[in-house]
């Protein structure tokens, strides 16, 4: 029996930021807000829903940026160059984020929007169930299936091979906006030529042999790639904690360490 779900996962900050920088009052941005997620909705049912069929079941669901980051803890360096946002453009995204906590938005407490998500995803896809992703982010590329660009109002399907492949590019060229360290020297077009024409299986061995090549320890693409790879289940995000928290005590051992020889 076919599953008849369908499920709509929005990545929401990207919605803040397009609405903030056009509406100023509280009842502007509200009413922003509201339009846009309900004219989404509507195209994106229109599109996928089958009107004549009263078993489907269509559900959506908004992930918004919560408290704390474990990427933040992994690399005191993301996004630190990000400039300082205008006191009344922070307010107006204030606003919107508590408003749509109220209409049941869910807060990404420890991680990304983006990650739950692609969580959200990963769990539809065990299910049999049929879903598109709503973004903007170049991060949401990484998660096979339906994507959906609500700026460019364009549809995209992300196979499992080319989500895999979108991540080893970006191992390769890092990520400037959040700070992410990538090779010198290589854009996203030298670094596709670079992966051309290995198996999916071979992308990952050959991103780490071009880190060492470049002078980097094995540590250092780690860390990249956990920085720049989105949680694809609950599991991965304790691996991550627990991988950051085992880091840190290695680091805080030689401290003590190094101080222990300085006084001898």
């Amino acid at each position: 029996m076919t599953n008849k779900n369908i499920n709509m996962f929005v990545d929401t900050d990207s919605i803040f930021f397009k609405i903030a920088y056009n509406a100023k009052t509280e009842n502007e941005l509200r009413k922003s807000f509201n339009t846009f997620c309900n004219t989404m909705e509507l195209s994106i049912k229109e599109k996928l829903s089958n009107p004549f069929d009263e078993e489907e079941n269509f559900s959506v669901l908004y992930a918004i940026k919560g408290l704390n980051n474990f990427r933040k803890e992994l690399s005191g360096d993301y996004k630190a160059k990000r400039p300082e946002l205008d006191q009344d453009i922070k307010d107006r995204l204030n606003f919107l984020h508590k408003h749509a906590v109220k209409k049941g938005a869910i807060e990404a407490t420890g991680m990304e929007a983006d990650d739950l998500v692609s969580i959200w995803a990963y769990e539809a896809r065990e299910r049999k169930e049929q879903y598109v992703i709503c973004g903007i982010d170049k991060d949401l590329l990484q998660i096979p299936g339906n994507h959906y660009n609500y700026n460019k109002d364009t549809w995209q399907f992300i196979g499992d091979e080319a989500a895999h492949y979108n991540l080893m590019i970006q191992c390769l060229t890092g990520d400037s906006t959040d700070n992410i360290m990538g090779l010198k020297g290589i854009g996203p077009k030298k670094a596709a030529k670079l992966l051309d024409g290995l198996s999916s299986a071979d992308l990952w061995p050959k991103v780490q042999d071009l880190w060492k090549e470049h002078g980097y320890h094995h540590e250092q693409c780690l860390v990249s790639y956990n920085l720049l790879r989105m949680l694809t289940t609950w599991e991965e995000y304790e691996k991550v904690k627990t991988y950051i928290q085992n880091k840190t005590s290695v680091r805080k051992s030689n401290d003590i360490q190094k101080q222990s020889n300085k006084a001898n």
